[in-house]
Protein backbone atom coordinates (compact mmCIF):
# COMPACT_ATOMS: atom_id res chain seq x y z
CA UNK A 1 0.00 0.00 0.00
CA UNK A 2 1.61 3.25 -1.17
CA UNK A 3 -0.69 5.74 0.55
CA UNK A 4 -1.65 6.34 4.17
CA UNK A 5 -3.01 9.14 6.33
CA UNK A 6 -1.17 11.04 9.04
CA UNK A 7 -3.05 13.66 11.05
CA UNK A 8 -5.76 13.59 8.36
CA UNK A 9 -3.20 14.39 5.64
CA UNK A 10 -2.55 11.98 2.77
CA UNK A 11 1.00 10.59 2.60
CA UNK A 12 1.84 9.32 -0.90
CA UNK A 13 5.11 7.40 -1.19
CA UNK A 14 5.17 7.96 -4.96
CA UNK A 15 5.81 11.65 -4.26
CA UNK A 16 8.57 11.19 -1.73
CA UNK A 17 12.26 10.86 -2.56
CA UNK A 18 14.28 7.95 -1.14
CA UNK A 19 16.40 10.23 1.01
CA UNK A 20 13.29 11.36 2.88
CA UNK A 21 12.14 7.84 3.85
CA UNK A 22 14.22 7.94 7.07
CA UNK A 23 11.95 10.64 8.43
CA UNK A 24 8.88 8.45 7.87
CA UNK A 25 10.31 5.60 9.92
CA UNK A 26 10.35 7.67 13.09
CA UNK A 27 6.61 8.40 12.98
CA UNK A 28 3.98 5.92 14.16
CA UNK A 29 0.59 7.58 13.74
CA UNK A 30 -0.21 6.35 10.21
CA UNK A 31 -3.69 5.06 9.39
CA UNK A 32 -5.24 3.28 6.44
CA UNK A 33 -7.25 5.70 4.22
CA UNK A 34 -9.71 2.87 3.47
CA UNK A 35 -10.55 1.32 6.84
CA UNK A 36 -9.00 3.77 9.33
CA UNK A 37 -6.88 1.09 11.04
CA UNK A 38 -3.28 1.71 12.12
CA UNK A 39 -0.56 0.95 9.58
CA UNK A 40 3.23 0.99 9.79
CA UNK A 41 5.85 2.19 7.35
CA UNK A 42 8.25 -0.43 5.98
CA UNK A 43 11.37 0.05 3.90
CA UNK A 44 14.09 -2.52 3.36
CA UNK A 45 16.66 -3.75 0.88
CA UNK A 46 14.44 -6.29 -0.92
CA UNK A 47 11.05 -4.55 -1.08
CA UNK A 48 10.10 -1.02 -2.02
CA UNK A 49 8.82 1.38 0.62
CA UNK A 50 5.20 0.72 1.56
CA UNK A 51 2.65 0.83 4.37
CA UNK A 52 1.38 -2.33 5.99
CA UNK A 53 -1.51 -3.07 8.37
CA UNK A 54 -0.61 -4.09 11.88
CA UNK A 55 -3.51 -6.55 11.79
CA UNK A 56 -5.52 -8.04 8.95
CA UNK A 57 -7.71 -5.50 7.15
CA UNK A 58 -11.31 -6.49 6.44
CA UNK A 59 -12.10 -3.56 4.15
CA UNK A 60 -13.23 -4.48 0.64
CA UNK A 61 -12.08 -1.16 -0.82
CA UNK A 62 -8.40 -1.98 -1.35
CA UNK A 63 -7.48 -2.03 -4.99
CA UNK A 64 -4.51 -1.36 -7.19
CA UNK A 65 -4.69 2.28 -8.19
CA UNK A 66 -3.51 3.04 -11.70
CA UNK A 67 -1.38 6.05 -12.51
CA UNK A 68 -4.28 7.56 -14.46
CA UNK A 69 -6.66 7.19 -11.49
CA UNK A 70 -4.13 8.60 -9.05
CA UNK A 71 -3.24 11.54 -11.33
CA UNK A 72 -6.91 12.31 -12.02
CA UNK A 73 -7.71 12.67 -8.32
CA UNK A 74 -5.05 15.25 -7.66
CA UNK A 75 -5.61 17.19 -10.88
CA UNK A 76 -9.33 17.43 -10.12
CA UNK A 77 -8.63 18.43 -6.52
CA UNK A 78 -6.34 21.23 -7.70
CA UNK A 79 -9.03 22.31 -10.18
CA UNK A 80 -11.61 22.46 -7.36
CA UNK A 81 -9.16 24.55 -5.33
CA UNK A 82 -8.84 26.98 -8.24
CA UNK A 83 -12.66 27.15 -8.48
CA UNK A 84 -12.82 28.49 -4.93
CA UNK A 85 -14.04 25.35 -3.17
CA UNK A 86 -12.87 25.47 0.43
CA UNK A 87 -13.83 22.02 1.74
CA UNK A 88 -12.27 19.21 -0.32
CA UNK A 89 -11.29 15.74 0.88
CA UNK A 90 -9.51 13.03 -1.08
CA UNK A 91 -10.25 9.39 -0.20
CA UNK A 92 -12.98 10.53 2.18
CA UNK A 93 -14.42 7.68 4.21
CA UNK A 94 -18.19 7.51 4.85
CA UNK A 95 -18.63 4.75 7.47
CA UNK A 96 -22.45 4.84 7.49
CA UNK A 97 -22.58 3.54 3.91
CA UNK A 98 -19.16 1.80 3.94
CA UNK A 99 -17.92 3.88 1.02
CA UNK A 100 -14.74 5.82 0.33
CA UNK A 101 -15.25 8.75 -2.02
CA UNK A 102 -12.43 9.56 -4.42
CA UNK A 103 -13.10 13.28 -3.92
CA UNK A 104 -15.65 14.75 -1.53
CA UNK A 105 -16.40 18.48 -1.56
CA UNK A 106 -19.03 20.97 -0.47
CA UNK A 107 -20.13 23.91 -2.59
CA UNK A 108 -22.88 26.48 -2.07
CA UNK A 109 -24.33 24.49 0.82
CA UNK A 110 -24.52 21.21 -1.09
CA UNK A 111 -22.48 18.01 -0.84
CA UNK A 112 -20.83 16.36 -3.83
CA UNK A 113 -18.67 13.37 -4.64
CA UNK A 114 -16.49 12.87 -7.69
CA UNK A 115 -16.13 9.17 -8.41
CA UNK A 116 -13.34 8.36 -10.86
CA UNK A 117 -13.94 5.05 -12.61
CA UNK A 118 -11.59 3.16 -14.91
CA UNK A 119 -12.08 -0.52 -14.11
CA UNK A 120 -15.25 -2.39 -15.05
CA UNK A 121 -17.81 -3.02 -12.32
CA UNK A 122 -21.20 -4.67 -12.32
CA UNK A 123 -24.13 -2.47 -13.35
CA UNK A 124 -25.95 -3.33 -10.10
CA UNK A 125 -22.95 -2.28 -8.01
CA UNK A 126 -22.60 0.92 -10.03
CA UNK A 127 -26.22 1.88 -9.31
CA UNK A 128 -25.90 0.86 -5.63
CA UNK A 129 -22.94 3.17 -5.15
CA UNK A 130 -24.92 6.06 -6.61
CA UNK A 131 -27.93 5.35 -4.39
CA UNK A 132 -25.74 5.03 -1.27
CA UNK A 133 -24.39 8.55 -1.74
CA UNK A 134 -27.86 9.89 -2.46
CA UNK A 135 -29.11 8.48 0.86
CA UNK A 136 -26.75 10.88 2.60
CA UNK A 137 -27.87 13.80 0.47
CA UNK A 138 -24.70 13.68 -1.62
CA UNK A 139 -24.80 14.16 -5.38
CA UNK A 140 -22.37 11.83 -7.12
CA UNK A 141 -20.70 12.86 -10.38
CA UNK A 142 -19.03 10.05 -12.29
CA UNK A 143 -15.80 10.88 -14.08
CA UNK A 144 -14.70 8.14 -16.49
CA UNK A 145 -11.11 7.64 -17.57
CA UNK A 146 -9.63 5.18 -20.04
CA UNK A 147 -9.51 5.03 -23.80
CA UNK A 148 -12.10 6.55 -26.13
CA UNK A 149 -11.82 6.75 -29.90
CA UNK A 150 -13.20 9.41 -32.21
CA UNK A 151 -14.59 8.18 -35.51
CA UNK A 152 -15.81 10.16 -38.51
CA UNK A 153 -19.29 10.86 -37.11
CA UNK A 154 -19.32 8.87 -33.88
CA UNK A 155 -17.28 7.91 -30.81
CA UNK A 156 -16.24 4.52 -29.46
CA UNK A 157 -16.51 4.69 -25.68
CA UNK A 158 -14.70 2.38 -23.29
CA UNK A 159 -16.68 -0.45 -21.72
CA UNK A 160 -16.92 1.30 -18.34
CA UNK A 161 -18.63 4.42 -19.69
CA UNK A 162 -21.60 2.39 -20.91
CA UNK A 163 -22.60 1.94 -17.23
CA UNK A 164 -24.09 5.44 -17.31
CA UNK A 165 -26.42 5.55 -20.28
CA UNK A 166 -29.33 7.60 -19.05
CA UNK A 167 -27.64 10.96 -18.55
CA UNK A 168 -24.56 13.01 -19.41
CA UNK A 169 -21.28 11.12 -19.57
CA UNK A 170 -18.05 12.84 -18.56
CA UNK A 171 -14.66 11.54 -19.71
CA UNK A 172 -11.36 12.90 -18.40
CA UNK A 173 -7.92 12.41 -19.91
CA UNK A 174 -5.48 13.19 -17.08
CA UNK A 175 -2.46 13.25 -19.38
CA UNK A 176 -3.84 15.95 -21.70
CA UNK A 177 -6.05 17.38 -18.92
CA UNK A 178 -9.01 17.38 -21.29
CA UNK A 179 -12.69 16.79 -20.51
CA UNK A 180 -15.04 15.30 -23.10
CA UNK A 181 -18.74 15.82 -22.37
CA UNK A 182 -21.33 13.58 -24.02
CA UNK A 183 -24.94 14.85 -24.08
CA UNK A 184 -28.11 13.68 -25.88
CA UNK A 185 -26.50 10.39 -26.83
CA UNK A 186 -27.79 7.96 -29.41
CA UNK A 187 -26.36 4.51 -28.70
CA UNK A 188 -25.64 2.87 -32.05
CA UNK A 189 -24.22 -0.14 -30.22
CA UNK A 190 -22.92 -1.03 -26.76
CA UNK A 191 -19.86 1.16 -27.36
CA UNK A 192 -20.52 3.42 -30.33
CA UNK A 193 -22.44 6.66 -29.79
CA UNK A 194 -23.47 9.75 -31.69
CA UNK A 195 -24.70 12.93 -30.11
CA UNK A 196 -23.64 16.30 -28.78
CA UNK A 197 -19.94 16.02 -27.86
CA UNK A 198 -17.86 18.84 -26.41
CA UNK A 199 -14.13 18.73 -25.67
CA UNK A 200 -12.64 21.32 -23.33
CA UNK A 201 -9.46 21.79 -21.34
CA UNK A 202 -9.97 21.29 -17.62
CA UNK A 203 -8.63 24.74 -16.77
CA UNK A 204 -11.14 26.32 -19.18
CA UNK A 205 -14.09 24.52 -17.59
CA UNK A 206 -16.08 25.96 -14.70
CA UNK A 207 -17.45 24.10 -11.71
CA UNK A 208 -20.90 25.58 -12.36
CA UNK A 209 -20.86 23.99 -15.82
CA UNK A 210 -19.96 20.64 -14.28
CA UNK A 211 -22.81 20.82 -11.77
CA UNK A 212 -25.39 22.14 -14.22
CA UNK A 213 -27.98 19.64 -15.42
CA UNK A 214 -29.24 21.94 -18.17
CA UNK A 215 -27.81 21.06 -21.58
CA UNK A 216 -28.95 22.69 -24.78
CA UNK A 217 -30.25 20.56 -27.63
CA UNK A 218 -28.08 20.55 -30.69
CA UNK A 219 -29.88 20.92 -34.02
CA UNK A 220 -30.18 17.67 -35.98
CA UNK A 221 -27.58 17.26 -38.70
CA UNK A 222 -29.12 15.25 -41.53
CA UNK A 223 -25.89 14.82 -43.50
CA UNK A 224 -24.14 13.28 -40.49
CA UNK A 225 -26.96 10.84 -39.89
CA UNK A 226 -27.29 9.85 -43.54
CA UNK A 227 -23.57 9.05 -43.49
CA UNK A 228 -24.13 6.79 -40.46
CA UNK A 229 -27.03 5.05 -42.22
CA UNK A 230 -25.01 4.52 -45.37
CA UNK A 231 -22.09 3.10 -43.37
CA UNK A 232 -24.49 0.61 -41.81
CA UNK A 233 -25.97 -0.45 -45.14
CA UNK A 234 -22.63 -0.74 -46.95
CA UNK A 235 -20.23 -1.92 -44.23
CA UNK A 236 -21.64 -2.87 -40.84
CA UNK A 237 -24.73 -4.85 -41.76
CA UNK A 238 -22.68 -7.91 -42.70
CA UNK A 239 -21.01 -8.13 -39.29
CA UNK A 240 -24.32 -7.67 -37.44
CA UNK A 241 -26.15 -10.48 -39.21
CA UNK A 242 -23.78 -13.15 -37.87
CA UNK A 243 -25.39 -12.91 -34.44
CA UNK A 244 -28.97 -11.96 -35.31
CA UNK A 245 -30.67 -15.13 -36.49
CA UNK A 246 -34.06 -13.97 -35.25
CA UNK A 247 -33.93 -10.87 -37.40
CA UNK A 248 -32.64 -12.87 -40.36
CA UNK A 249 -35.70 -15.11 -40.10
CA UNK A 250 -37.91 -12.01 -40.11
CA UNK A 251 -36.11 -10.69 -43.20
CA UNK A 252 -36.39 -13.93 -45.19
CA UNK A 253 -40.12 -13.78 -46.17
CA UNK A 254 -39.62 -10.25 -47.54
CA UNK A 255 -36.53 -11.31 -49.56
CA UNK A 256 -34.29 -8.69 -47.95
CA UNK A 257 -31.07 -8.74 -45.94
CA UNK A 258 -29.72 -6.40 -43.28
CA UNK A 259 -28.40 -3.89 -45.81
CA UNK A 260 -31.91 -3.63 -47.32
CA UNK A 261 -33.86 -2.94 -44.14
CA UNK A 262 -36.68 -0.44 -44.82
CA UNK A 263 -35.76 3.23 -44.67
CA UNK A 264 -37.97 3.67 -41.59
CA UNK A 265 -35.30 1.63 -39.73
CA UNK A 266 -32.27 3.38 -38.29
CA UNK A 267 -33.19 6.80 -36.89
CA UNK A 268 -31.72 8.43 -33.79
CA UNK A 269 -33.43 7.80 -30.46
CA UNK A 270 -31.79 9.22 -27.33
CA UNK A 271 -31.02 6.67 -24.67
CA UNK A 272 -31.05 2.94 -25.24
CA UNK A 273 -34.25 0.97 -25.81
CA UNK A 274 -32.77 -2.52 -25.89
CA UNK A 275 -29.38 -4.10 -25.42
CA UNK A 276 -29.10 -4.36 -29.18
CA UNK A 277 -27.57 -1.99 -31.77
CA UNK A 278 -29.98 0.76 -32.82
CA UNK A 279 -30.42 -0.50 -36.38
CA UNK A 280 -31.10 -4.02 -35.06
CA UNK A 281 -33.75 -3.29 -32.44
CA UNK A 282 -35.56 -0.90 -34.78
CA UNK A 283 -35.43 -3.60 -37.47
CA UNK A 284 -37.11 -6.01 -35.05
CA UNK A 285 -39.86 -3.48 -34.31
CA UNK A 286 -40.66 -2.75 -37.96
CA UNK A 287 -40.44 -6.34 -39.25
CA UNK A 288 -42.45 -7.63 -36.28
CA UNK A 289 -45.30 -5.26 -37.22
CA UNK A 290 -45.01 -6.16 -40.91
CA UNK A 291 -44.99 -9.90 -40.15
CA UNK A 292 -47.77 -10.08 -37.56
CA UNK A 293 -50.32 -7.61 -38.89
CA UNK A 294 -52.17 -6.79 -42.09
CA UNK A 295 -52.76 -3.21 -43.11
CA UNK A 296 -55.42 -1.54 -40.89
CA UNK A 297 -54.93 -4.12 -38.11
CA UNK A 298 -54.45 -2.60 -34.67
CA UNK A 299 -52.06 -3.41 -31.84
CA UNK A 300 -51.16 -2.00 -28.44
CA UNK A 301 -47.80 -0.86 -27.15
CA UNK A 302 -47.76 -3.54 -24.45
CA UNK A 303 -48.61 -6.22 -27.03
CA UNK A 304 -45.73 -5.21 -29.27
CA UNK A 305 -43.36 -4.91 -26.34
CA UNK A 306 -44.33 -8.39 -25.11
CA UNK A 307 -43.60 -9.93 -28.53
CA UNK A 308 -40.20 -8.27 -28.74
CA UNK A 309 -39.28 -9.47 -25.27
CA UNK A 310 -40.71 -13.02 -25.34
CA UNK A 311 -40.61 -14.09 -28.96
CA UNK A 312 -37.41 -12.37 -30.06
CA UNK A 313 -35.65 -12.22 -26.66
CA UNK A 314 -34.81 -8.52 -26.79
CA UNK A 315 -33.40 -7.54 -23.41
CA UNK A 316 -34.92 -4.30 -22.17
CA UNK A 317 -33.12 -1.36 -20.59
CA UNK A 318 -34.47 1.25 -18.18
CA UNK A 319 -35.24 3.48 -21.19
CA UNK A 320 -37.19 0.87 -23.16
CA UNK A 321 -40.70 2.27 -22.72
CA UNK A 322 -39.70 5.87 -23.42
CA UNK A 323 -37.53 5.00 -26.44
CA UNK A 324 -40.08 2.60 -27.93
CA UNK A 325 -42.81 5.25 -27.70
CA UNK A 326 -40.50 7.77 -29.36
CA UNK A 327 -39.73 5.35 -32.18
CA UNK A 328 -43.40 4.57 -32.78
CA UNK A 329 -43.96 8.33 -33.04
CA UNK A 330 -41.31 8.40 -35.78
CA UNK A 331 -43.07 5.56 -37.59
CA UNK A 332 -46.24 7.65 -37.43
CA UNK A 333 -44.42 10.62 -38.98
CA UNK A 334 -43.13 8.33 -41.72
CA UNK A 335 -46.66 7.14 -42.48
CA UNK A 336 -46.31 3.50 -41.45
CA UNK A 337 -48.68 3.54 -38.45
CA UNK A 338 -51.31 5.82 -36.94
CA UNK A 339 -51.74 6.39 -33.23
CA UNK A 340 -55.28 6.08 -31.84
CA UNK A 341 -56.54 6.32 -28.27
CA UNK A 342 -54.89 3.39 -26.50
CA UNK A 343 -53.63 1.57 -29.59
CA UNK A 344 -51.83 1.86 -32.93
CA UNK A 345 -53.11 1.13 -36.41
CA UNK A 346 -50.83 -0.36 -39.07
CA UNK A 347 -51.77 1.68 -42.15
CA UNK A 348 -49.03 1.30 -44.76
CA UNK A 349 -46.21 -1.16 -45.38
CA UNK A 350 -42.80 0.48 -45.99
CA UNK A 351 -41.41 0.15 -49.48
CA UNK A 352 -38.97 -2.71 -50.04
CA UNK A 353 -36.37 -2.79 -52.78
CA UNK A 354 -34.04 -5.45 -54.13
CA UNK A 355 -31.13 -3.04 -54.56
CA UNK A 356 -29.33 -0.55 -52.34
CA UNK A 357 -29.55 2.60 -54.47
CA UNK A 358 -33.33 3.23 -54.02
CA UNK A 359 -32.88 2.97 -50.25
CA UNK A 360 -30.18 5.65 -50.29
CA UNK A 361 -32.61 7.98 -52.08
CA UNK A 362 -35.48 7.16 -49.71
CA UNK A 363 -33.23 7.61 -46.66
CA UNK A 364 -32.67 11.18 -47.87
CA UNK A 365 -36.40 11.75 -48.38
CA UNK A 366 -37.37 10.48 -44.93
CA UNK A 367 -34.47 12.42 -43.46
CA UNK A 368 -35.90 15.69 -44.76
CA UNK A 369 -39.23 14.84 -43.13
CA UNK A 370 -37.40 13.98 -39.89
CA UNK A 371 -35.69 17.38 -39.93
CA UNK A 372 -39.03 19.16 -40.46
CA UNK A 373 -40.59 17.37 -37.49
CA UNK A 374 -37.63 18.29 -35.27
Amino acid sequence: MLIAKQNNQLIDLRKIKNIDFSQLKSASNYTCPYCGAAVIFKHGRKRRAHFSHRTSCNSNHHHHESEAHYTSKFLLKKWLDDQGVTLIKIEHRLPSIDRIADIYFEYKGKKFVLEIQKSMIDQVLFEERTRDYQKLGIEVIWIFIGEIQAREKTYLLNKVMKLQKGSRIIHFNPFTQTLTLFNHLVWLSQKEVQGMVEKILLNDFSLNSLLSTDTYHVSKNLDDWLTIKQQFRCKKSLSYQRNERGLLRLCAPFLINFSLLPSVVGWPIEGEAYYKPLFIWQGYVVLCIMSDYEEHDVFTLSELRHKLRVRYHLKESIDTLKALKEYLLLLEWFGMIRQQVGYYEYIKRPRLYSQLEPYIIEDQQLGELWIQKN
